[in-house]
């Protein structure tokens, strides 16, 4: 890329062909997730900046002010941060390090965008949101019950995420959302490489045969993996 402009364009384009092919593959996945369903909608969704950043962006072109202000008045920039983003964690477990144990974070709140029990940035919303389902309802405590592949398949996501944002932050909400709107960099953990996919055994054929078609996609004139690949940080 010739420059940091082009760079955050690029990877914009690959976040967004990675959460339509998401969108696409979870249509068959077995949910009793339905609008009004908010139990899992809680401030403690992680993300990487690049996602906050298309949040934002995108709130701004559908004239949601409104809910920029909210956003504003919850991105508090607080000292927690997890222990390692889903690609250190890949690194640590393909090497057979123990990672670091994760603390117990602040009590969670609901998240600043919902309205009624329904998303109001349904369409720009994180993984990590797109990713919460379950096969029953969920309980008062918010404890989805999910299906194993669907887990492997996220994960897998989640690393292809943060690939495309690698040298940026992550983190929670709060925190991700104060970089992103002008604020200092608390709280957060460095988005890596891709360092490669620790996946079950038992998961590996099906998942050989789904990241053939999703690397594959185009994405402005290359393949989806070839435009992750450029986006690697030394």
């Amino acid at each position: 890329m010739n420059s940091d402009t082009n760079w955050l364009s690029m990877a914009d384009l690959v976040l967004r062909e990675l959460y339509r092919a998401h969108d696409e593959l979870t249509r068959e996945r077995e949910t009793a997730c339905a609008p009004g369903c908010a139990a899992c909608c809680r401030d403690r969704v992680q993300l990487t900046t690049l996602e906050a950043a298309h949040l934002v962006e995108h709130l701004r072109l559908v004239g949601r002010e409104d809910l920029l202000e909210r956003l504003a008045g919850a991105a508090s920039p607080e000292v927690y941060r997890p222990a390692w983003s889903m690609n250190a964690l890949a690194r640590m477990c393909l090497a057979q390090e123990e990672p670091p144990a994760e603390s117990d974070p602040p009590p969670a709140r609901p998240c600043p965008l919902l309205a009624d029990g329904l998303c109001q940035a349904y369409e720009a919303r994180p993984l990590a949101c797109r990713t919460m389902a379950s096969r029953r309802r969920c309980p008062p405590d918010g404890q989805a019950e999910q299906d194993p592949w669907w887990v492997t398949l996220d994960t897998v996501f989640f690393q292809l995420v943060e690939q495309a944002d690698a040298g940026g932050g992550f983190g929670y909400l709060g925190p991700v959302l104060a970089l992103v709107l002008g604020g200092e960099a608390r709280g957060l953990v460095a988005c890596e490489n891709l360092p490669g996919l620790p996946v079950p055994p038992q998961h590996q054929a099906r998942l050989q045969a789904t990241l053939g078609p999703l690397l594959a996609r185009p994405v402005a004139g290359q393949s989806l993996g070839m435009r992750l690949q450029s986006l690697r940080r030394d």
